[in-house]
Formats: structure tokens, C-alpha cells, sequence
């Protein structure tokens, strides 16, 4: 939806802005936006939805039942950092404004990151004194820590610090979960290459089918 496209740009750049300049960004009338969204706060929760949703497609070829719960977990962090850090304007202003939207909108995505954790307990990769739908949450609570630090400035770091934080919240052992990042960031990495480079097939038009 474009109000929520707009929405997402103009907040990002300004925080404060209100919804006479989400409008503006839409090409829209104030009217227009009020009749999808009544007020800000509803706005900022259906934004923060999409950005959910985002994730939700990026963890859909996680593997809850790896063989390699803590590899795993470091590939999950690599893949949906960047949709993360694209909507952290956002979210920021959700978890002071629309916390019980944002955490609404996240569960989908919390409860996936808490079956490859209770999968990765069974293990004995992760600390199993705490229920995996509270270290769901717990490494929910760090994402956002780090968003906001991003947002203030006071870090300037990448998903590689996101990732690592996290395996250690959940009791992996610091060389492992070094060990587990380093190897899922240059996977990544060469999967990102290979998608920069893959040539685009473009499929002949009829007409030129037809001249052959």
C-alpha cells in the first residue's frame, strides 16, 4: 500500500513527522490516510506488520530441525538483519508508542526463532534452564537494543556482533558461536555474490518466437 510505503520513508527520516507529511509523501489527502489508519499509532503498528511480515519470508527456508541448531541460528540473524535494520526508524518509535502492536506483530517470526532454540536445547547447543519462548524474546529484547544504538549512533557495527550477542545469550560457547558466525556470514556472502552476478533471462516475445 502506498500509505504505508510512504510512511515507512518519511518516518525513517524523521521520526516526528505526523501524518500531514505521511500525506504529502503519498500524493494523498490528509482524509484519505485517517480512512485506513484513525490515528498515528494505528499507522506505525501496520508498518511495523509489514516489516514482520518481511521477516517471516526470510526465515522460510530455516531449518528449525538442523542438524546444526547454532549455525543455523547465525544464518537466521545474517538473513533478516537487513529487513530489520531497513524498518528500525520504525520499530523505534513502535517500542515507545505501540509496543503491544509491535510484539503482536512479531510473534509469527518469535515463535519460529523459539523452535530452532527448543530444537537446539535438545541438543545441548543452548542453555536449557530458561523456556525457549522466553530466549525467543530475549533475543528479541537484544535486536532491539541494537537497533536503537544504531538509531543513537553509539554503534556502528553489523549482523555480524547482532548474531554473535545473541548465540552467546542462548549458553553457545564463545569459539563455537565465533566460529558459527564467521562461517554463516561468508555463506552469505557468497550467496548475495552469486545473486549480484546470475545473468537475467529474459523470455523472447511472441512475435520474435514467431519470425524464427
Amino acid at each position: 500500500m502506498l500509505i504505508l510505503t510512504a510512511a515507512q520513508n518519511v518516518l525513517a527520516s524523521n521520526p516526528d513527522a505526523s501524518m500531514d507529511d505521511i500525506a504529502e509523501a503519498a500524493n494523498m489527502v490528509r482524509r484519505t490516510v485517517y480512512g485506513h489508519f484513525p490515528t498515528r499509532q494505528d499507522l506505525i503498528a501496520a508498518v511495523v506488520e509489514v516489516g514482520a511480515q518481511e521477516l517471516i519470508e526470510h526465515v522460510g527456508d530455516i531449518d528449525v530441525r538442523a542438524e546444526d541448531a547454532v549455525m543455523e541460528m547465525a544464518r537466521l540473524v545474517l538473513r533478516t538483519w537487513g529487513t530489520a535494520k531497513r524498518f528500525g526508524p520504525v520499530i523505534d518509535i513502535a517500542r515507545r508508542n505501540a509496543v503491544d502492536a509491535m510484539y503482536a506483530a512479531m510473534e509469527p517470526f518469535n515463535m519460529v526463532v523459539a523452535d530452532l532454540i527448543r530444537h537446539g536445547q535438545t541438543q545441548g547447543s543452548f542453555q536449557s534452564s530458561v523456556d525457549a519462548d522466553v530466549l525467543a524474546h530475549l533475543l528479541h529484547a537484544c535486536a532491539m537494543t541494537f537497533l536503537a544504538a544504531q538509531q543513537r549512533g553509539t554503534w556502528a557495527g553489523d549482523e555480524t556482533d547482532v548474531a554473535y550477542s545473541q548465540l552467546l545469550s542462548l549458553g553457545a560457547p564463545a569459539a563455537l558461536a565465533r566460529a558459527a558466525v564467521d562461517q554463516a556470514a561468508a555463506s552469505h556472502a557468497a550467496q548475495a555474490s552469486d545473486e549480484a552476478s546470475a545473468p537475467c533471462h529474459v523470455r523472447p516475445s511472441t512475435n520474435a518466437a514467431a519470425s524464427h
